[in-house]
C-alpha cells in the first residue's frame, strides 16, 4: 500500500486486482483517494476477489480540481470502474468456463460519500449488483453543518475565494490509526462547491432508500466525529433490502478502513460478500 515514490505519503492511484469471477468495486470518499479503501481491496484481492478501486473524478489534484467537479461526474467514474469489473469477470467466468450464465453482477464496496455513490448504483443498475457494503455513509449532515455550506455557496465571485471557497479539516483526516493519519494522502480541505454537491446527493440518496433491494451489509465506526452514527441507523431503517446486517466498529473513527479494528471489518466484509457472490 506504500508508494516507493514518497516515504511520507500512501499510494494515492487506483488499485485493479485480477481475482476469480466475483467482483467487487471499492470507492473512496469525498477529498480521498483509493488509499482509503486499500487495506479491503488487497484484503479481497488476497481472498481470491477480482477488485477495481478507481480515482473519482477530481480527486488526487488540487483543492480547485475538485471544486470543479459535482456528484455526476463522481458517479460517471464509478460507472465506468463498474463496467470495466463487470467485464473483467465476465472473462474470468468464461476461463473458468462457465457457460450460459447472466452478465456478471458484482459487489459495492463504499467508503463515506463512495456509500453514496454505491446506493446510486444500486438504485440505478439493480441487475449489474449482487451486493453492498455500505461504510460511514453521511445520508445527512448536523443542520449547522449543512446551514453553513449552503450559505458559504452563495457567496459571489471573488467573495467566494480565498478562505471562504474551502472548509478546513483542522484535526486531519478522522482515523484514530496514528500511522494511517500520516500515510492518508487526502487534501487538507473541502471545497465549498464540492460540498454543496454532497448535500444534493444526500437528498436523492435518501429519497432512493426503500427502492433499493439489495443485500447490504451497513457499518459505521462507534466513535466517528465526522457522520452521526443516527445517518448509518437511518439507511439501516429505510432500505427496501431484505437482508440487511449491521456491523458498529467499538473504536473507530470515521475512515473505518484505515483504523485500529480494519482486520474485523475485512473479515465481516469477506463473509458477507462471499456469501453474496458465491
Amino acid at each position: 500500500m506504500q508508494d516507493p515514490r514518497d516515504g511520507d505519503v500512501g499510494r494515492a492511484s487506483p488499485l485493479s486486482i485480477t481475482g476469480d469471477a466475483r467482483g467487487v468495486l471499492c470507492l473512496h470518499g469525498l477529498t480521498g483517494t483509493p488509499f482509503e479503501v486499500a487495506p479491503l481491496a488487497e484484503g479481497l484481492g488476497r481472498a481470491g476477489f477480482s477488485v477495481e478501486a478507481p480515482l473519482l473524478a477530481g480527486h488526487a489534484g488540487t483543492l480547485d480540481d475538485l471544486a470543479a467537479t459535482r456528484w455526476p461526474d463522481w458517479l460517471a467514474s464509478a460507472e465506468a470502474a463498474l463496467d470495466k469489473l463487470r467485464a473483467a469477470v465476465a472473462d474470468r467466468a468464461a476461463e473458468a468456463g462457465v457457460k450460459g450464465r447472466a452478465p456478471p453482477r458484482v459487489a459495492l464496496v463504499g467508503f463515506s460519500m463512495g456509500g453514496l455513490l454505491s446506493l446510486r448504483l444500486a438504485r440505478l443498475r439493480p441487475d449489474n449488483v449482487a451486493a453492498m457494503v455500505i461504510m460511514s455513509a453521511p445520508l445527512r449532515l448536523r443542520r449547522y453543518q449543512v446551514n453553513g455550506i449552503r450559505a458559504l455557496s452563495l457567496v459571489p465571485g471573488p467573495l467566494g475565494l480565498g478562505p471562504l471557497a474551502n472548509v478546513p479539516k483542522l484535526g486531519g483526516c478522522d482515523v484514530s490509526d496514528p500511522e494511517m493519519k500520516r500515510l492518508n494522502p487526502t487534501l487538507p480541505a473541502m471545497p465549498v462547491p464540492a460540498l454543496a454537491s454532497l448535500l444534493d446527493l444526500m437528498t436523492l440518496t435518501r429519497a432512493d432508500l426503500p427502492a433499493i433491494r439489495t443485500p447490504a451489509l451497513v457499518v459505521h465506526g462507534r466513535r466517528d466525529h465526522t457522520v452521526p452514527m443516527e445517518d448509518s441507523l437511518e439507511l439501516t431503517g429505510c432500505l427496501g433490502s431484505d437482508i440487511i446486517e449491521r456491523l458498529w466498529l467499538e473504536q473507530s473513527f470515521h475512515l473505518v478502513v484505515l483504523d485500529v479494528e480494519r482486520a474485523l471489518l475485512l473479515d465481516a466484509v469477506g463473509r458477507f460478500l462471499g456469501a453474496h457472490l458465491a
